[in-house]
């Protein structure tokens, strides 16, 4: 499993020719690319949709393990496409200065804000306020007032997920004690690729009490629901709907709706309509918020959901505010 696991996260490029007269739209997925049933392939749906929609011809290139694009290969990308999709942090510095070289070519740079390039727009998503939710929803089912948080890279958007979850358990629990690991460093994103240490770290947050734990650690998340399954745990899935990952383990997901912002933003461009600058998608606007629970709703009391309904128009109404950690003071 691992040898498949290393495989799939090593360079490669799905290529898929581009015929005469089509558009070619290139995606550069974010550590550890498709599969991860997660942030990447989220993103990969809304591209694949707009694909359909507007018949462009798409390339994919996925970036090593340790999550660096191949700066090479990114601009032979570059020199190809009309548009290029860029997914992730790691790509920041990259997708400047490609935008900067290359002025004719659109960019859309998603999950980091950049400013001041004339030829690129960024996705930013307001994944504090989901985490809150999450957090409040943990907080109030916990059965030992002790719940957890494995995260992938300690990165500003991963930091987000952890402050809002903080601060909903907070809100609803005062004195909940949050458990929190991290697969690997800032800016080193192979932490997002490891589900074994997800597995391990989560393991070790059960075996100190936790009796819930919310992992945003995209592949390495995938090892957390499995720690959540056989110790007879919960986990708290991430940007995508991972509920049926393992059903009636995993409480909830805290949703980025990244396939609505990649196809809104391309489909801006191929209706010349395109806007640079940031964006922002949040629980006002269905950007982020909570799975349906399908498979675990019976878990949670009526009084709790009609609290984190409450909750969730508080936040969007600014009565409760819950911090940024994307947002540097």
């Amino acid at each position: 499993m691992k040898i498949a696991l290393l495989a799939l996260a090593l360079w490669c490029c799905l290529v898929c020719p581009a015929q005469a007269g089509k558009p070619l739209v290139g995606f550069i997925t974010g550590t550890p690319g498709l599969g991860d049933a997660s942030f990447n392939d989220m993103a990969h749906q809304g591209i694949r949709k707009a694909q359909q929609d507007f018949g462009f011809d798409l390339e994919v290139l996925q970036p090593k393990v340790d999550g660096q694009a191949d700066a090479e290969q990114v601009l032979h990308l570059v020199d190809r496409a009309g548009v290029i999709v860029l997914l992730g942090g790691q790509h920041l510095e990259l997708a400047r200065s490609a935008a900067l070289e290359h002025p004719e070519k659109t960019f859309i740079l998603v999950d980091v804000p950049c400013e001041g390039v004339a030829n690129m727009s960024s996705v930013m998503f307001s994944q504090h306020e989901g985490a809150f939710l999450a957090g409040a929803l943990a907080a109030s089912v916990s059965a030992t007032g002790k719940i957890g948080f494995v995260g992938g890279a300690e990165i500003l958007p991963v930091k987000a997920f952890e402050q809002g979850y903080r601060e909903g358990a907070a809100y609803v629990k005062p004195g909940t004690t949050v458990l929190v690991a991290y697969a690997s460093p800032g800016n080193d994103f192979s932490g997002f690729n490891d589900p074994d240490k997800g597995y391990r770290m989560a393991m070790d947050q059960y075996e100190q009490g936790a009796d819930i734990v919310f992992a945003a650690a995209g592949r390495t998340g995938l090892g957390a629901i499995q720690a959540a399954s056989d110790s007879g745990r919960l986990v708290i899935g991430v940007d995508s709907d991972q509920d049926a990952l393992a059903k009636g383990t995993v409480l909830t997901s805290v949703i980025k709706r990244l396939d609505t912002a990649a196809y809104t933003e391309i489909k801006k461009v191929m209706d010349k309509a395109f806007v640079p600058g940031p964006s922002s998608y949040g629980l006002k606007d269905g950007g982020v918020g909570l799975s349906d629970m399908a498979y675990t709703r019976r878990m949670v009391p009526d009084a709790v959901m009609s609290m984190l309904a409450e909750i969730r128009e508080k936040i969007i109404a600014g009565e409760i505010k819950v911090t940024n950690a994307m947002v540097r003071e």
